[in-house]
């Protein structure tokens, strides 16, 4: 590497310009690495390549100032179909601060470089807060239009109680509409003020897996219903019925599925209620799977017959029928569509950290490394899905905490996954994940 690429490498990285620019992993990140040795930013640029990423679309700045980029978070990346990526996401100065705020950005050249991030919505800082906006949900209609969609706080009760506003945009990004509010049905375990709003919130992305290729989520909804104890956290179904037509933000029409005594819901005689932030991939027979985070120290999954309005009682999450279920505290455990993310292909990938302690004092525990398992359809199986081998992926204590999305790149998948909930990079899931898979069963 020439002394000018070294010192632009610095440059880049000490001035927290890596927004805007991807890493192949293979070569380039490792050269960067290199020039770092011995400087004052040398863990900084190490711990980028921890999650061994082929693109990297964000890092914080170094500088010491007072800037709300140090929490990125719930990472949603999706694209048009001139090959346009988009990212939106959540960020702050930290976690549920009073910065906490939409950003948008994207890249013309398949990922390698990314526009400066835009504010959507919320504080860009905590020097003059707003209420906070939260977990957003991007969808692009069949003319073009994007619409991003998120949870508005509107009191000052916490990140996920808040009311569903959006905006959206003709023009790739480069201008929106003003900010209008989506009307939500009130659901049983809402609060009994109607002047309070819900708490809910959409950690994946809206898929077109809905009837008629409708655009299609699980929501979380927290909250306490008539027959509970105490509060609980279960799974609903939202289906947005209307955004091809491209309509006006507040004129988007909603249907809601498996809601209120129907919700997806896990007990656990110790730790509770609750069962959320819900990820659906669609099977080559057309049912949809979902897989969920639980206080019951397992993952569970679920499926539809009918596009996602009716779903079966969940079950502890098994490497496959009669097998061994997997571990895993409450935390995040996504699964994709290896092939794309409405493609019903058959072939499937999910993360765990396949470690709970029973024993421990609640579902919150140390996470540790966060472990791939690659999957495949099962015709005629209990479980329809079966897994190979886990295989690290990010070798973290703790900190992994995957609100991330799938988009295909030339074709190879795509994981972009929030490292620490700091750096927003990008990897390929390449074909080796799969070496050991079940044969699939079609």
């Amino acid at each position: 590497m020439n002394q000018c690429i070294l010192r632009c490498a610095i440059t880049l990285i000490a001035l927290g310009m890596f927004a805007g620019h991807a890493i192949a992993q293979s070569e380039h990140a490792r050269k960067i690495a290199a020039a770092f040795a011995g400087t004052e930013h040398d863990a900084y640029a190490k711990d980028i390549l921890v999650g061994k990423p082929d693109y990297v679309v964000f890092t914080p700045k170094l500088k010491r100032e007072i800037v709300g980029d140090k929490y990125n978070d719930h990472f949603q990346v999706f694209d048009k179909p001139d090959g346009t990526l988009f990212a939106v996401w959540t960020q702050a100065h930290k976690e549920a601060d009073v910065d906490q705020h939409i950003c948008f950005s994207k890249s013309k050249d398949k990922g390698l470089t990314w526009t400066q991030p835009i504010v959507l919505a919320g504080s860009p800082n905590n020097v003059n807060p707003q209420l906070l906006a939260s977990w957003q949900q991007p969808m692009v209609s069949k003319s073009g239009r994007i619409y991003v969609l998120w949870n508005q706080q509107t009191t000052s009760r916490g990140p996920h109680c808040g009311q569903m506003f959006g905006k959206y945009s003709n023009d790739d990004g480069a201008t929106w509409s003003a900010p209008r509010m989506v009307p939500m049905k009130r659901m049983d375990k809402d609060p009994a003020d109607p002047t309070i709003p819900p708490s809910w919130c959409n950690w994946q992305r809206p898929l077109r897996l809905g009837k008629d290729g409708k655009y299609l989520v699980g929501v979380s909804r927290h909250g306490q219903g008539p027959k509970d104890k105490k509060t609980t956290c279960t799974v609903e179904f939202l289906q947005f019925d209307n955004i091809d037509n491209d309509p006006e933000v507040q004129n988007i029409k909603l249907s809601w599925f498996a809601s209120n005594e129907n919700a997806l819901r896990v007990e656990h005689e110790k730790f509770g209620s609750a069962c959320e932030e819900a990820g659906i991939v669609k099977l080559p027979d057309g049912r949809l799977f979902a897989l969920t985070r639980t206080c019951a120290g397992h993952p569970f999954w679920s499926q539809s017959r009918d596009c996602g309005k009716t779903w079966t009682q969940p079950k502890p999450l098994l490497d496959r029928d009669g097998g061994k279920p997997y571990l895993h505290p409450r935390s995040p455990c996504p699964i994709y569509d290896w092939k794309g993310c409405e493609a019903g292909s058959g072939y499937y990938f999910a993360f765990v950290h396949n470690t709970f302690d029973f024993s421990g004092k609640n579902e919150y525990q140390t996470r540790g490394p966060l472990y791939l398992i690659a999957g495949t359809f099962q015709k005629d199986a209990d479980q329809p899905i079966w897994f190979a081998p886990m295989k690290l992926f990010i070798d973290r204590r703790n900190g992994n905490s995957f609100y991330a999305s799938m988009v295909p790149v030339d074709g190879k998948a795509v994981l972009w996954f929030n490292d620490k909930k700091f750096y927003l990079l990008g990897r390929t899931i390449d074909e080796s994940w799969f070496a050991d898979a079940p044969k699939m069963r079609n």
